[in-house]
């Protein structure tokens, strides 16, 4: 189990039936009654979604924990551990089990009845080298980069002091990938930085393809981002970050396709026909209207235009902050 015994969070706001107290005095004990169980069997832990338009919860717009139900404007979290799994629903969404899945990018799960080929990528120096036809990219008549498998990333995160996980897949990839090659750029590790997460609405009229929230990473090469970047002991997170890494290994394969109300993505009935699922695929249902209006204006706001997918507009913008005397994360900024 986890080195805390930090299952859940124990929040009194969690239900009016519950002690917090007698919950936590509980926690302490050694004997549980589930010793003939392997330690992350029938494990879950919380998830921390957005409410998008077409979320079930409320309010619209926020982060939402799964557990508690509190909602919040801004999280300020620390990366412990990621994974990266692949799905491939052959009527999209409307699929509620994919047809073919792995847990690792790498290779069909074992549970596949009929996977689509007997490996999914290799691992090459420049990263993941899609080796089966459905992770293979391709263009539609349209011109558009396409491919039949979901890309899915699934995070351990630390919040207040306790574990959660996130789901990362749509377009809230691309700003996840950026931020982890800053990391990189800056040599630190996934750990070794809490940063605040924000949301941006995004709309049609913008010229995206739909209404959605997407996750705002901070800029590690912009100065104005660098209250959002605390630099912390990496030492402290690193038991956890060990501890997600073997937990990602054993988990069961439907934690990394099991259904999650931060997609960006529509459901679509199996009548419709097949739908192709793909990183820049920004697809929402109608603008929220009334109470689910989207705010007026965003805590962080991402000013890049639609047509920005991270080329040499954005490595432009990080040489011009270095330019400007912004080196990145450094301890003594913060």
């Amino acid at each position: 189990m986890h080195r805390d015994n930090k299952m859940v969070p124990v929040n009194s706001q969690s239900n009016g039936m519950v002690d917090p107290d007698a919950l936590q005095r509980n926690a302490q004990l050694q004997g549980m009654g589930f010793e003939i169980f392997g330690e992350q069997e029938f494990v879950r832990y919380p998830v921390i979604g957005i409410n998008q338009p077409t979320s079930e919860f409320s309010p619209i717009g926020k982060f939402h924990n799964r557990v508690t139900g509190e909602a919040y404007d801004t999280i300020e979290v620390v990366f412990l551990a990621l994974r990266r799994s692949m799905s491939f629903r052959p009527n999209g969404y409307g699929s509620q089990v994919p047809e073919c899945y792995s847990s690792n990018s790498l290779r069909p799960d074992a549970t596949v009845e009929q996977p689509i080929h007997h490996t999914c990528h290799r691992m090459g120096p420049r990263g993941l080298v899609a080796e089966c036809p459905n992770a293979r990219w391709t263009r539609n008549s349209e011109g558009k980069a396409r491919r039949a498998c979901d890309l899915r990333y699934t995070a351990a995160i630390d919040f207040r002091g306790e574990s959660y996980l996130m789901y990362f897949h749509g377009s809230a990839i691309a700003p996840l990938e950026k931020f982890l090659s800053q990391l990189r750029q800056f040599r630190q590790p996934l750990f070794g930085v809490r940063v605040s997460l924000g949301l941006t609405y995004h709309t049609k009229k913008d010229g995206y393809m739909g209404n959605f929230y997407k996750v705002n990473f901070p800029d590690f090469s912009e100065q104005r981002d660098s209250e959002r970047i605390e630099v912390i002991d990496a030492l402290k997170q690193q038991e956890s970050a060990l501890f997600f890494k073997e937990y990602f290994e054993t988990a069961p394969s439907d934690l990394y396709h099991e259904g999650d109300e931060s997609s960006d993505k529509k459901e679509v009935s199996e009548s419709e026909g097949v739908r192709f699922a793909h990183e820049d695929a920004e697809i929402s249902e109608e603008p929220p209207r009334g109470r689910h209006a989207a705010p007026q204006q965003d805590r962080y706001r991402d000013d890049y235009p639609p047509q920005d997918r991270g080329g040499r507009q954005e490595r432009g913008r990080e040489r011009q902050g270095r330019d400007q005397g912004w080196s990145g994360p450094q301890s003594n900024d913060f």
